[in-house]
């Protein structure tokens, strides 16, 4: 396909390169035929020899990238459904694996957990079991990482502490791995030791892993724990605003409702960053915070008025998160603005307006969620389509989800 789309670009760019593919082609035809006719070219001009030889190569060449994109995949059969393994074949195969991830190389090891990953699950009992207790005495960072990674995948909760035990871990990835498996396997015992270490974080920076923590304890069980402590952190206004602004989210999460104050505060203060104004807003839908809807419609009719072009780009964040944090709080009207936001030139305000969709779990959108699903020209506002239908279906998330990074609300850039 890609041979045929540069072969189609190089002609469309020299127009006499395509009249002449159509010259040649129409006298290698009359060649051909004269050639049945009487089995000779005699009868061919040596011009017209020339250009039969020519559109020859060139027909050719078009019926060669015609067989291969189009014919061999007509010719092509269904493979065979794979067999089910027998019971010795099963056995055999776990003796092999269980050797391998005692005794293999790196590599070897590694591939061991891929086949893991296939392998049916009332059989594994036996390897997850040992995958744990490899776990404990791994001096492999990449291993470490993998196991701990497989252990996510599998939603294995066969020993939650030897997960946790990594979160100290002197490697840096390892630990940030460990934390991810933890969120991913909700084990409520992980908010004790988050805390700890946000406690040792300096506030007044931003980084990578108090971001992780964070947004950690957010979707734990008994994340709520924290509130006390992160809510302080978020009142203080010398602290960076970016993890000010993770704190809003995390406060809407696990449901704060002490933080409406604070979040209106924040939310409604014109000289406050775009990035900590919006996530206090969204925030603020997240804990149905009905003191805040004047504020909120006030807002938002403000924002439809504002002029200027280059303003109104500047408002777009705020005015998508206020409208989405009305409509958590029961405006569900005013969800045809966000429709508006979904049909954008932009593809960063289109990626916005999806997610925000997909957050709400409102059903009326899942018409237009589809179509950016199948139809939008941007491919990560395509995956973020099904990340929000599978929300609003209630469907798990996938690792198409968990890699959709959020990236800065004023970022604009074509996707």
């Amino acid at each position: 396909m890609l041979l045929i789309m540069v072969v189609l670009v190089v002609m469309w760019k020299n127009l006499g390169i395509l009249r002449n593919f159509l010259k040649t082609s129409a006298i290698y035809w009359k060649g051909f035929a004269t050639t049945w006719k009487t089995n000779t070219l005699s009868k061919l001009s040596i011009a017209e020899s020339k250009n039969w030889k020519a559109g020859s190569k060139t027909f050719f060449l078009f019926f060669l990238i015609f067989s291969i994109t189009f014919a061999r995949p007509l010719l092509a059969t269904n493979p065979e459904p794979k067999k089910e393994l027998s019971p010795e074949q099963i056995t055999k195969k776990k003796e092999v694996l269980s050797k391998v991830l005692k005794f293999g190389t790196s590599q070897e090891r590694k591939q061991a957990l891929s086949e893991l990953l296939r392998f049916p699950k009332e059989d594994a009992g036996d390897l997850y079991k040992q995958v744990f207790d490899l776990l404990k005495v791994e001096k492999d960072m990449g291993m470490k990482i993998n196991f701990l990674r497989l252990i996510a995948e599998l939603n294995l909760t066969l020993d939650n502490e030897g997960v946790l035990q990594h979160f100290d871990d002197p490697n840096e990835d390892v630990a940030k791995q460990a934390i991810l498996t933890a969120k991913k396997l909700k084990i409520a015992e992980a908010v004790p030791p988050l805390l700890e270490k946000l406690k040792k974080e300096d506030f007044t920076k931003n980084s990578n892993a108090m971001s992780l923590y964070i947004s950690s304890l957010g979707e734990l069980p008994d994340g709520k724990q924290g509130s006390a402590f992160l809510l302080s952190k978020y009142k203080e206004k010398f602290n960076n605003p970016d993890t000010r602004a993770q704190i809003a989210l995390y406060l809407g999460a696990v449901g704060e409702t002490e933080a409406e104050s604070a979040l209106s505060e924040i939310a409604f203060d014109e000289s406050q960053p775009t990035t900590l104004r919006c996530y206090s807003i969204n925030s603020l839908g997240k804990i149905k915070a009905e003191g805040a809807k004047p504020k909120l419609r006030e807002l938002a009719d403000s924002l439809k008025r504002t002029a200027g072009k280059l303003e109104a780009k500047k408002s777009q964040s705020l005015k998508m998160y206020t409208v989405g944090a009305l409509v958590l709080l029961g405006e569900k009207e005013i969800i045809q603005e966000l429709y508006e936001f979904a049909r954008d030139d932009d593809a960063m305000v289109r990626l916005r307006a999806v997610e925000h969709l997909g957050n709400l779990k409102d059903a009326s959108g899942i018409e237009l969620l589809e179509y950016k699903r199948d139809r939008d020209p941007s491919p990560k506002v395509q995956k973020a389509a099904r990340v929000a239908l599978d929300k609003i279906k209630g469907i798990e998330p996938s690792k198409e989800a968990e890699a959709l990074e959020e990236p800065p609300i004023e970022e604009k850039s074509n996707l």
